[in-house]
Formats: C-alpha cells, sequence, structure tokens
C-alpha cells in the first residue's frame, strides 16, 4: 500500500495538478517542469514493477523484499525495453504521418480552428486507412506483449523478453484482446467520470481561476486515485497471469 499510494497516486497526481501550469510555462520553468514530468513517469513505472514482482512471486512465498530488489535491479532494463518499443512504434507510425502530410490537407486550418469541408478530410483516406491497420496492430502486439513486465521482473532477459512474452501468450491472444478492450472501457469511463464530478463540480464551486486552481488539483487527484485503483488490478493481474503460465516452478525464474 505505502509503494501504491507514493508511486501510483501521490506522483500522478502532483503532475496532473501541474499540467495547466506547465501548458503555459515557458524558458526554464517549462524545462523544470517537464523534467517533473518525467521523473513522476519513471517513480509510476518503478512501483508498477514493484507490484508485478510482487505479484508474480509464487503464491503463498510473496514478499515486498522480495519485490524491492526486483524493482531495483530490474528497472533500468525495463526502463531500456521501453524505450525500444516507444522507438519502433514511432517508425512504424512514420510512414502514415508522411500520408497525412503529403495528402495535401490543411493542418493550420484545424490548428486555427477554422471549420473545413467534409471533402476536406477525404484527402486523409490512405493515412486513415493506415492507422487503423496501426491501431489494431497495437491491440494485437499489446496482447502478445501483456506479461512483458513479468519477464522483466521476473527473469535475467534483456531483448530476449520478446520472444518469452510471446511464448508465454500463445493460445491466449483473442482472450487477451477482449480483456484489453474491456479494460479500456471501464477506465476511459471510470477516469472520465472521476475528472467530470471532481474537476468540473469543483470548478462550479469554487472557479476555475487558472493553472493551478482547485478545480485542476481536485481533478488530478481524483484521476490520480482511481488510476492508482486500476493500476493495481493491472500490476496484480499480469504478475499473476505470468506465475499461472510459469507454473510454481520455472528455471528461468528468480524464484526458481
Amino acid at each position: 500500500m505505502p509503494v501504491l499510494i507514493v508511486t501510483q497516486f501521490a506522483a500522478p497526481a502532483i503532475s496532473g495538478s501541474l499540467a495547466g501550469v506547465r501548458a503555459d510555462a515557458t524558458g526554464g520553468t517549462a524545462a523544470g517542469l517537464g523534467l517533473l514530468s518525467v521523473a513522476t513517469t519513471l517513480i509510476s513505472l518503478w512501483g508498477a514493477l514493484y507490484l508485478i514482482g510482487f505479484a508474480a512471486q509464487p503464491s503463498g512465498r510473496e514478499d515486498r523484499h522480495a519485490a524491492m530488489t526486483i524493482a531495483t535491479t530490474r528497472f533500468v532494463p525495463l526502463v531500456g525495453l521501453s524505450v525500444v518499443v516507444l522507438v519502433a512504434l514511432g517508425i512504424l507510425a512514420l510512414p502514415g504521418i508522411l500520408l497525412a502530410v503529403a495528402s495535401g490537407f490543411d493542418f493550420m486550418a484545424i490548428a486555427n480552428g477554422t471549420s473545413l469541408q467534409p471533402s476536406e478530410f477525404g484527402k486523409l483516406g490512405s493515412a486513415l486507412l493506415y492507422f487503423l491497420v496501426f491501431a489494431l496492430f497495437v491491440l494485437w502486439l499489446s496482447a502478445r506483449l501483456l506479461p512483458i513486465n513479468a519477464v522483466v521482473a521476473m527473469e535475467r532477459r534483456g531483448l530476449g523478453a520478446f520472444g518469452r512474452a510471446f511464448a508465454l501468450t500463445r493460445g491466449m491472444t483473442w482472450k487477451l484482446i477482449g480483456l484489453i478492450i474491456l479494460y479500456a472501457i471501464v477506465a476511459g469511463i471510470a477516469v472520465s467520470a472521476a475528472q467530470f464530478v471532481f474537476g468540473s463540480v469543483v470548478a462550479l464551486i469554487a472557479g476555475d481561476t487558472g493553472g493551478l486552481s482547485i478545480a485542476a488539483i481536485a481533478g488530478a487527484v481524483a484521476v490520480a486515485a482511481v488510476s492508482s485503483v486500476l493500476a493495481l488490478f493491472q500490476s496484480a493481474f499480469i504478475g499473476k497471469l505470468y506465475r499461472a503460465v510459469v507454473g510454481e516452478q520455472d528455471d528461468l525464474a528468480v524464484f526458481a
């Protein structure tokens, strides 16, 4: 619970509260807030690795000290793999971006708030088709790589974690895709409801007086509270999924 509160609730709540200030900041202030955002993201990632490391231990042998060791020693490899995934997805998204740019679509009009004719959006046909296929691919990839954080936590692997995650999810792809879609729907509704109820209602009562307003803080705290609960279930599920697949004994696992 202390790790959950600090890494999955407090850190995102602080970062979210400063979102309005960050949007209007310039110069050194913008750089400082940007670094704070990166720091809170890394803290949250470490906390998720701790929770997964705790849940992925053999049943009856869950130990917080072991989870702390896992999170500390496997954090850098997890960050490295995350960077690899982001770079790879960025490269795969590049053709769609180039198609959109080459289509002649007036992006400046959108940025300026100018209304466009429906025919203008038809220029994006090939780009939209590409991104539809890309989104389906990302959904499939997310299902196949769902236990990768648990693999990083429990096994001493680098890039080999990708192949291991694919092997662990063989035969479960459609079930995991359905689960991801369901989780996304529930998470989206829960976060949106928290933002509306606490952010909008508080704004009506106390007023919205700028980037660091009571409404902005209340909304960020509410969203962080809901997100921390979702993060707990997500991390526990990934850890228990890994343990269920590999069994209580596994030669490649840290606790074998």
